[in-house]
C-alpha cells in the first residue's frame, strides 16, 4: 500500500507540477485540526500548536508518546493520516529527492544538461589537449573564477573533479550545442575541434550565435585552411597550430625554447594583452617602455594599434595613442598600471 501512495503521489507531482512539501504541509494541518476536533477540551490534543507537534513527530515515525490521543475518534485519525498516509509521503518525498540528485549527478556527468549562467567562457570541441587547455585558462587570475563550459561529443564529462567545468555533450559545430552551452551570455569562446572542417562550421556559427561583447579564438590546424576562416564575416582571431614558418624557425634558432616556457607557466611568465586608456599625457614607445620595466618588471615587446595593426619590436620614437593594445611579459596580469608616470 505505501508503495501504491509513493507511485501516486509522484505521479501527481509529474501531472499536476504538486510540491511534496506543500501536500505534507497540508495532511500536518489537516491531521491536527481533526484531531482537535474529536480529542475532548482536557486532551493536550485539543491545542492546535500542540495537535501540529504529535502530527510532525508522528508522521516521521518518531514517536515521542509524550502527547497521544485518548479519544478511539482520536486514534482513528492518527492511524488514517499521520501514521498512515504521512509515513507514505515521507517515503515518496525522501525517494523523490534522492533520486532528483542522483538524475542531476548523471545528467551532469553525461553532459545532458542546458547551462544557463553567463559571463562564462565556451571550449568548443574537445582534443587530447582540452584538459590541459581548461587547467591553463582556470590558472590566469582573470579566469580563475568563471564558468568553463566544454561542448564537445564525448561520451561522458571529461574533468568531473572540477566544480566549475560544465560538459554539454553533443556535435561541437551545432547550433544546438552552442545554445545549451548558452553561448549568447558568453565573454569569451574558443574553438579547437581538432578538425577545420568542423572548426569552421562550429566558428560560423558561433558567429551567428554570440553576443556583441563575446570574444572569439579559432584554433587553425593547417595554414591552407586560414584563407577559409578569414572569410568568415566578424571579427575573431586565428591561431595556427604550428606553421612551416615556426617549425623552420624553431629548428634554426630553438625559438620554441622561451616560446615554450612561456605558454607552459614553467617559470611563472606569461603574455598579457593591455588595452591603453585615456592618457594624461605623451608617450613614444621607448619611454614607455622603459616606465613599465623599471616601475612594474613589465616587458613590453609589441603594440596593436587602433587600426588593428600589430607591430613587433616598435620603434623608439612610435607614439602611443589611446586604445592602443600592448603585449606584456609579466609573472602575474598586469592591473592597476600608472599611465601618469
Amino acid at each position: 500500500m505505501i508503495f501504491f501512495i509513493k507511485r501516486v503521489v509522484k505521479e501527481a507531482l509529474r501531472r499536476q507540477g504538486v510540491s511534496l512539501v506543500v501536500i505534507y504541509v497540508l495532511l500536518l494541518v489537516v491531521s491536527s485540526l481533526l484531531v482537535m476536533a474529536v480529542e475532548p477540551a482536557e486532551s493536550a490534543l485539543a491545542s492546535f500548536s500542540n495537535a501540529m507537534w504529535w502530527s510532525v513527530v508522528t508522521s516521521t515515525t518518531v514517536g515521542y508518546g509524550d502527547i497521544y490521543p485518548i479519544t478511539a475518534a482520536g486514534r482513528i485519525v492518527a492511524v488514517a493520516l499521520p501514521m498512515f498516509l504521512g509515513i507514505g509521503v515521507s517515503a515518496a518525498f525522501i525517494t523523490y529527492l534522492a533520486s532528483s540528485i542522483i538524475e542531476r549527478r548523471d545528467r551532469k556527468m553525461t553532459g545532458e544538461i542546458e547551462y544557463s549562467g553567463s559571463g562564462h567562457i565556451v571550449v568548443v570541441g574537445a582534443t587530447e589537449e582540452t584538459a590541459f587547455l581548461i587547467e591553463q585558462i582556470l590558472k590566469d587570475d582573470g579566469s580563475s573564477e568563471i564558468d568553463i563550459v566544454l561542448a564537445a561529443n564525448l561520451d561522458q564529462h571529461p574533468m568531473p573533479e572540477m566544480d566549475n567545468v560544465v560538459f554539454i555533450k553533443g556535435k561541437a559545430e551545432t547550433k544546438s550545442t552552442l545554445q545549451r552551452a548558452n553561448i549568447s551570455t558568453a565573454r569569451r569562446v574558443v574553438i579547437h575541434t581538432g578538425s577545420d572542417d568542423e572548426t569552421l562550421f562550429a566558428l560560423v556559427n558561433v558567429m551567428k550565435l554570440k553576443g556583441e561583447s563575446c570574444d572569439v579564438t579559432v584554433r587553425c590546424i593547417s595554414t591552407e585552411a586560414l584563407e577559409t576562416f578569414r572569410s568568415v564575416p566578424g571579427t575573431f582571431e586565428v591561431i595556427v597550430q604550428m606553421t612551416a614558418e615556426m617549425l623552420v624557425q624553431a629548428m634554426q634558432d630553438k625559438t620554441h625554447i622561451p616560446l615554450q616556457v612561456l605558454l607552459t607557466n614553467d617559470e611563472q611568465e606569461e603574455i598579457y594583452f593591455v588595452t591603453v586608456p585615456v592618457l594624461e599625457r605623451k608617450w613614444t614607445y621607448w619611454q614607455l617602455h622603459t616606465y613599465l620595466k623599471e616601475k612594474y618588471d613589465y616587458l613590453s615587446f609589441a603594440l596593436q594599434t587602433d587600426s588593428g595593426k600589430v607591430v613587433i619590436n616598435p620603434g623608439a620614437e612610435m607614439k602611443i595613442e589611446e586604445r592602443f593594445g600592448i603585449w606584456l611579459i609579466a609573472d602575474s596580469r598586469p592591473t592597476g598600471i600608472d599611465w601618469r608616470g
